[in-house]
C-alpha cells in the first residue's frame, strides 16, 4: 500500500492527505469521523446509482445523518443552473455549516460540487471521492473548482481546498476504455511538463496501465499525484508555476466548448497538447524528435486524435481570449524546451501567424493523420 501523499499549502494552515485504496467506499465512516455527523453526498446520476445508494448507507449505518443529491451527468451539465439546483435542496433540508459536502464521481462532479462547497454557508468542509482517472489525477487535487458558461469553460469558480482525497481504484474497473484515457492524457501531461522519467515509465507500460494492471496502475496514479501536489504546493492561486498544468487545456478548452463538449475533455486536451508543442517547435524551443515522441505516447495510448469538424485560427483565438493565462486580450500556452523541461516562463504568448500555422496543421496533418 502507498504511503498518503499531503498537501500542504506555505503560508497557511492548509494541509490534506492524498489517499490510494482498493474498495473503500463502502468503510467512509473510518475516514469521516473528523468532518461532523451530517453529510450531502453530491454526484451525477451515474455515480449516484453505481456508488452514491451504498455510500450513503454505510453512513447511516454508523448513525450519521445523510443525504444524496444528484444531478444529470456530462460537462453540458457543469452549469449556474445546476449549481442553484443542488443549493436549493441543500437549503430545503435546512442543512447548515456543519455539514461535509462529498464530492463522488468524476471532474464534472468535483469541479461542481467543490464550488457549491466553497460558497455554500460561505464556505462547509469538502472531501474528494474521485471515481475517474481524470478524477483521481487531477480534479480532485488542488482545490480548482467551476462551472461552465456560454462564453466558456470553468469561467466561474474559485480555488478551495479538500479536508481529504480518498481515491478507490476499484471504481475504475467500471469505467469505459475512453474514460481511462481522459485521465491518461492528464498523467502524460505531468510527465511532458515535469518528470521526463515518468514520461519514460508511461510509454514503457502503456499495455499494462491501459489493461488496469494493479501495481503498476497504482505507481502511475501516485507518480501523478505526487507531481500535481508539488505544483500546487508552489503556486496554489495560479499566479506562476501552477499555469504549468494547463499544459494542452488553452488550445483543449476552446476544442471543448466549440465543440459543445463533443469530444471529452481527455480527447480535446489531447490535440491540445499536441498543437501547443507545434507551436513550441515552430517557435524553436521544442525539438523535433521530442514533438514526435509526444504524439507517439498519446498514439500508443489510442487517443483518437479528431475533431468533428475543422476550425479557422480566428474561431479558435476568439475561443480563448478569455482563457485565465490571457494577458491583454491574447492567449498565452505553455512551452516546452524539452520533455520534462518547460520553458523558463510558465506560459507565453505566440505570433499571430505561428498561431495560424498551428491550427492549419491541426486542421489538415493532426486531426486527419
Amino acid at each position: 500500500m502507498s504511503l498518503p501523499l499531503t498537501c500542504s499549502i506555505p503560508g497557511t494552515v492548509i494541509q490534506y492527505k492524498i489517499e490510494i485504496h482498493n474498495h473503500i467506499l463502502g468503510h467512509l465512516p473510518h475516514f469521516l469521523n473528523p468532518f461532523g455527523y451530517t453529510f450531502a453526498i453530491i454526484a451525477d446520476d451515474m455515480t449516484g446509482a453505481l456508488y452514491g445508494e451504498n455510500v450513503k448507507k454505510a453512513l447511516l449505518n454508523q448513525g450519521l445523518e445523510v443525504y444524496l443529491f444528484t444531478f444529470p451527468h456530462g460537462e453540458e451539465n457543469k452549469t449556474r443552473v445546476t449549481k442553484e439546483y443542488i443549493e436549493n435542496q441543500l437549503l430545503e433540508k435546512n442543512l447548515g455549516r456543519d455539514t461535509c459536502i462529498l464530492a463522488l464521481g468524476g471532474g464534472v462532479v468535483t469541479d461542481l460540487a467543490g464550488y457549491i462547497a466553497a460558497t455554500y454557508c460561505r464556505g462547509v468542509p469538502l472531501v474528494m471521492l474521485p471515481t475517474t482517472l481524470l478524477g483521481m489525477v487531477d480534479a480532485s487535487i488542488g482545490g480548482k473548482t467551476g462551472i461552465n458558461v456560454p462564453q466558456g469553460k470553468n469561467l466561474l469558480g474559485c480555488i478551495y481546498q479538500p479536508k481529504l482525497v480518498l481515491m478507490d481504484l476499484s471504481t475504475l474497473s467500471t469505467l469505459p476504455s475512453n474514460e481511462i484515457r481522459n485521465g491518461i492524457v492528464e498523467m502524460i501531461k505531468h510527465g511532458a511538463i515535469a518528470d521526463a522519467s515518468y514520461f519514460n515509465f508511461l510509454e514503457n507500460h502503456s499495455d499494462q496501465i491501459l489493461a488496469l494492471e494493479p501495481s503498476l496502475l497504482r505507481k502511475a496514479i501516485y507518480d501523478s499525484c505526487l507531481i500535481k501536489k508539488s505544483i500546487v504546493e508552489q503556486d496554489e492561486k495560479e499566479n506562476g508555476k501552477r499555469h504549468l498544468l494547463n499544459f494542452g487545456h488553452t488550445i483543449g478548452h476552446a476544442l471543448e466548448h466549440l465543440t459543445h463538449y463533443e469530444i471529452s475533455h481527455g480527447e480535446a486536451v489531447a490535440i491540445g497538447i499536441l498543437v501547443e508543442s507545434y507551436l513550441a517547435v515552430l517557435n524553436g524551443y521544442l525539438k523535433q524528435a521530442s514533438f514526435d515522441k509526444i504524439w507517439q505516447i498519446l498514439k500508443q495510448y489510442a487517443l483518437p486524435l479528431q475533431l468533428p469538424i475543422p476550425f479557422s485560427a480566428e474561431t479558435l483565438y476568439d475561443a480563448m481570449i478569455l482563457d485565465k493565462k490571457s494577458l491583454n486580450g491574447k492567449p498565452r500556452f505553455v512551452m516546452l524546451q524539452e520533455i520534462g523541461s518547460p520553458f523558463k516562463e510558465a506560459c507565453i504568448s505566440v505570433e499571430d501567424e505561428t498561431l495560424r500555422k498551428a491550427v492549419e496543421w491541426m486542421n489538415h496533418d493532426l486531426c486527419r493523420h
